[in-house]
């Protein structure tokens, strides 16, 4: 069965999601769609990055992924559909592929699609939902846009490092409150070298001076840092709200000392 995923920042209270699902489902009854999160924070190119990036690699080829997410009206800007380690992304030219990407493209289009509306504000529904729909039939690329290899590029922030420091910063929350750094576990031991380590925040007095395995190394009610499935230190507390509790939202510091 074809996959088609979803991630917006449009939510589950209001009609938008379902006209997207109905865009799609009309036009290709026989696909699955996979709803990634609807709750990136409004506008949130970078957020919307990340999360699909930490899952990207879990799905088959061929799926087709839409990002509703900084999209724009649909004649503000270009919209691309792109051919990626097997799989296919639909997003506006706002630099979110650059974001995710660790490798060349297969393939960039800008969409060139016959649209059955006048209405040009909701690309989403308009426009990626029928190019999704044609591309888990089967179809090609090139049959809905021309052939490109410029795309917008976007940078993400990098942890600051120094001999005997790292300085990172929250990239995301998810709904526990766990709080999700820029800082890998590669970096950790490129700089660490095995070396005792504090790590603070911008509230003082929440040190945390080892990393767990899992929420359970830490007591119910305790702080602790690990580094999760994707690689990235994240700071949580065991059954508690770390980025309320600790200060600890989107854009925040995090800093690793090391012993000399």
């Amino acid at each position: 069965m074809p996959i088609i995923t979803l991630t917006t920042d449009l939510g589950n209270s209001d009609f938008y999601l379902s006209t997207v699902k109905a865009k799609i489902i009309s036009q290709n009854p026989d696909c699955h769609i996979i709803d990634i999160s609807h709750e990136i924070n409004k506008f949130s190119i970078a957020e919307a990055a990340f999360v699909l990036k930490s899952v990207f690699n879990n799905f088959p080829n061929d799926t087709v992924h839409i990002i509703g997410v900084g999209a724009g009206a649909i004649d503000e800007g270009r919209h691309l559909a792109i051919k990626y380690k097997n799989q296919y992304i639909l997003t506006a030219d706002n630099g979110f592929f650059s974001l995710i990407a660790d490798q060349h493209a297969d393939l960039i289009v800008e969409l060139q699609m016959n649209l059955d509306t006048d209405l040009v504000t909701f690309p989403t529904r308009d426009l990626y939902a029928p190019a999704a729909a044609y591309l888990s039939k089967g179809g090609t690329l090139e049959m809905i846009g021309r052939k490109t290899e410029q795309f917008q590029q976007r940078t993400l922030i990098q942890p600051v490092v120094g001999d005997d420091h790292i300085k990172g910063m929250i990239i995301y929350v998810d709904s526990y409150g766990n709080a999700i750094s820029n800082i890998t576990k590669e970096l950790f031991r490129q700089i660490g070298k095995d070396r005792a380590f504090i790590i603070g925040f911008i509230h003082k007095g929440y040190e945390i001076e080892e990393i767990g395995t899992r929420y359970s190394s830490a007591s119910e009610g305790d702080r602790l840092a690990m580094f999760n499935s994707t690689g990235n230190l994240e700071i949580a507390i065991n059954k508690g709200h770390a980025a309320n509790l600790l200060g600890l939202g989107m854009g925040e510091s995090i800093i690793i000392s090391f012993d000399d």
